[in-house]
């Protein structure tokens, strides 16, 4: 069992958090600059709370698990003698400093209220001594079936690739919903194509699964979308930079 100090009250540190007091570790405290947001995970965890950095529980490893871009900053408030690391998927061990440094990087999109299942989460650990990466290593295991030894820069591609196949396939649902609605047409309609595109590209590779016009280098269905998005700029330009992409893959 560790005895963990959770740096953050956001979406990351409150599941990783839940997951790793489920698992049987020790959450001994919970830091939020912001004081009512460190109560609130706090009370869900039964532990106490901090918003001064100075003042820490004794504790086995910090887990920092904030924007990335005040990673740094408060890496530097913590005293050097506690181990750290941080769950960003695009910073480098190398921003925490000195000391016993790693990194703990849940793959995975996350909201507060919606529950997720650590057991199938790739983790990404990285340290800067083997006895630290072997303890991350366990603190993986306990949670996850799917843990990972990855460098910074790995884990810098890996989460690129992240943001497309997450971020930018959202936004195509945003786009798609934007044109149902226009239309009088229900999203739902669409949720069976989405449901079986993401079934099967778990046993088949991305090239194998691409189907549509672009695919089959249909020119006459392709310009009809694109006289159908002759008002919306932004979406026919997006459809034309996605659709040469794929004529150039087939």
């Amino acid at each position: 069992m560790a005895r963990i100090f959770m740096i953050g009250a956001g979406n990351v540190a409150t599941h990783l958090s839940q997951a790793l007091q489920k698992n049987g570790h020790e959450i001994t405290q919970v830091y939020s600059k912001t004081q009512s947001n460190a109560i609130s995970l706090s009370e869900k965890l039964g532990c106490s709370y901090t918003n001064e950095l100075h003042n820490i529980d004794p504790c086995d490893i910090a887990i920092i698990a904030v924007k990335d871009d005040v990673i740094n900053e408060v890496a530097s408030l913590i005293n050097c003698r506690i181990p750290i690391v941080h769950t960003s998927g695009t910073k480098d061990l190398a921003i925490l400093g000195k000391g016993v440094i790693g990194v703990f990087y849940p793959l995975q999109t996350f909201s507060k209220n919606k529950i997720v299942d650590f057991q199938n989460i790739p983790i990404c650990i990285e340290a800067n001594n083997s006895k630290f990466l072997q303890f991350l290593n366990n603190l993986a295991n306990s949670i996850s079936n799917n843990v990972h030894q990855l460098s910074s820069e790995q884990r810098n591609y890996l989460h690129l690739s992240a943001v497309m196949v997450n971020n930018f396939s959202n936004l195509m649902y945003q786009m798609a919903t934007e044109i149902c609605e226009k239309n009088k047409i229900s999203f739902d309609l669409l949720k069976p194509l989405i449901q079986e595109t993401s079934n099967k590209v778990q046993q088949m590779t991305a090239i194998e699964t691409q189907t549509g016009p672009a695919r089959r280098k249909d020119v006459q269905t392709i310009e009809r979308h694109l006289t159908l998005l002759d008002s919306d700029k932004e979406k026919r330009k997006i459809y034309e930079i996605l659709t040469e992409s794929i004529l150039n893959r087939s």
